[in-house]
Formats: structure tokens, sequence, C-alpha cells
């Protein structure tokens, strides 16, 4: 079983499945990534953003996935999204996060090619794989996402393959986050993603495809997205709604003050958002620990409590 991302991504472009990129702003959430993962026998990459990491703290984030990595004997992945910070960025690679995405889109183009090479060019030498965004994936500015995902959409830009192609030959970053009508966040009505224009650029580059919003595409256009060439998929919002929704329900009927009683049933939530993710993107069942599927090996690995109950907890 390989530890390392470069090997997933060039195994999940062969066999066409993708790895689920995770977002998580606290214990719960890495917790129930992990036993989603553990559960499902699949690789992932647990993903934060700026204000998660500064939330949680980049050493705490990254001590976190690789203790639990090293505890599950899971492939386990750090990832830094949308870092829009280039120190913030360089400390990550520095660190030793598996993979970093530098989202320049908020720059002028000139200016987010020549830190997107320069960033790529540092991460190599850290063996980090760096992630790089030209246009800028949309989300809604209303609260609560009063809009519809058409109403989004024709505010960005989609992904041009040929200026693509050209970007990625001088930037040569390994992966890029793709602009195909993919949104953050969930909207009223689902959004379309354009899976000829997917095509497209899979022709022109060879670079693998991330695809951020996943938690707002059809399943069934989502399901094809990864057939047609991408390898990895961004979740955020589904993990979120479940969490603080799952976690209200409990509140309103309950005194209890133990934490560590209130989150089992909020972790299982998250969980289950998460185990649907890995069959919809194909990565269940793909990690083999002692020659066999987990569960079957002579020493399977041990699991994470997800009960209602919080024993043991």
């Amino acid at each position: 079983m390989s530890d390392k991302l470069a090997d997933w991504l060039a195994m999940a472009r062969e066999q066409k499945f993708a790895l689920g990129a995770f977002n998580a702003a606290n214990f719960e959430i890495i917790k129930a990534i992990v036993a989603a993962a553990e559960t499902q026998a699949s690789p992932v990459i647990i993903a934060a953003s700026q204000g998660e990491m500064e939330y949680l703290g980049m050493s705490n984030f990254l001590s976190l996935i690789r203790n639990f990595g090293e505890e599950m004997n899971l492939p386990i992945f750090a990832n830094l999204d949308h870092g829009k910070d280039v120190k913030l960025v360089q400390q990550a690679i520095e660190m030793g996060f598996d993979m970093v995405h530098f989202d320049g889109s908020d720059l002028p183009l000139e200016e987010n090619i020549n830190a997107s090479a320069q960033l790529v060019e540092f991460a190599h030498r850290h063996q980090v794989l760096l992630e790089v965004e030209f246009e800028k994936i949309q989300r809604s500015s209303e609260a609560y996402l009063e809009e519809t995902a058409a109403e989004v959409q024709i505010k960005g830009e989609m992904t041009d393959p040929a200026r693509a192609a050209e970007r990625m030959d001088n930037v040569k970053a390994d992966l890029l986050a793709v602009s195909i009508g993919n949104l953050h966040g969930v909207y009223q009505t689902a959004e379309e993603i354009n899976l000829m224009l997917l095509e497209e650029l899979g022709r022109r580059l060879t670079c693998y495809f991330s695809l951020h919003g996943g938690s707002g595409i059809d399943v069934d256009q989502l399901s094809q997205a990864v057939r047609g060439g991408v390898q990895k998929v961004n979740v955020n919002t589904e993990l979120r709604l479940a969490f603080r929704e799952t976690l209200e329900n409990i509140l309103k009927g309950s005194e209890e003050v133990k934490i560590y009683k209130l989150m089992p049933p909020v972790n299982a939530a998250v969980q289950k958002v998460v185990e649907e993710k890995m069959k919809l993107f194909g990565s269940s069942g793909k990690v083999i620990v002692n020659s066999g599927p987990i569960g079957e090996a002579d020493n399977p690995i041990p699991r994470l409590s997800m009960d209602d109950s919080g024993k043991g907890e």
C-alpha cells in the first residue's frame, strides 16, 4: 500500500476513480472522515482552508492527520485548501503537507502565473504536490445561498483548454482546479457542469484535475466527471451542514453537558456523508492491508467508534 499521494493520483487516473478531499475545521470532523476511510477502505485527503487552518493551528492539523494515518494504517493525506497567502503556502510545504493548493485567482493573471511557478518549484524541492487555480471557483454572495446555481455560474469564467494548456506548460503544477460550472456551496438547484469541456481539457492537459464544489453537483454528473478524468473532488459544505443540523437537533432535546456524549451522533452524521461520497467517487475498497482488504487482514486495524451512546468515547 503506497503512502505517497502521487501514487494514489496516478492510480485514480488509471482506474478512473477520485480521491475525496474533505475539509475539516475541528477534531470531530477529522475523526469522522478517518472513520469513513477505515470503514470504506479508502484513501482520503483531509483539507483545511486558510480560515480553518488558523482556527485549528497548522501544526495541530498536520499532527492529527499523521497520528491518525499511523494509528489506523491508512493512506490519509494532508492538504492546505485555497491557500491565498504565499507565505502560508510556503509554510505548509516546509512542514511537509502532502499537497497544497495555491489559489491565486484573485491576483492579476501574470502575477498568479509567476507566483504559481515559483511555488511549484519550491514544493517539488520538498517533494510536495501543488495545485493551482486560475479561473476563480465561484460562490454565492447571498446568505444561506438563496441564489440558484445558474445565477452564480454566469458570474464566473470557465477554464479554456488552450489557455490552460499553455499556462500549465509554464507553471508545471501537479493539479489544476478546473472551472467547468462547479461552485462552492449548495444551492436551490443542482449545479450543471460541462462534461464536454472536461473531456477537452483531458485531451489537452497532462496534469491531474481537481474539482471543487463537490457538495452541490448532481450525483450522476459527479460520477461522470470522475469517470471522465477528475482525480480529486473537494467536499466541505455538506459536512458542515450535517454537523450543524445534527448538533442542533441533539441540543434541542438534551440537557447533556458532557461533550464526548453529545458528539458521537454528530460524528456519525458527518461520517455517513463522507462514506456516500467515497462510494460515489469509486475510492471505496482501494486500500489493501496485509495482502487483504481491511477487515480481512491477519491483524485488522482498530475501528473508530461512532455509536450514539458515547460509551468509551
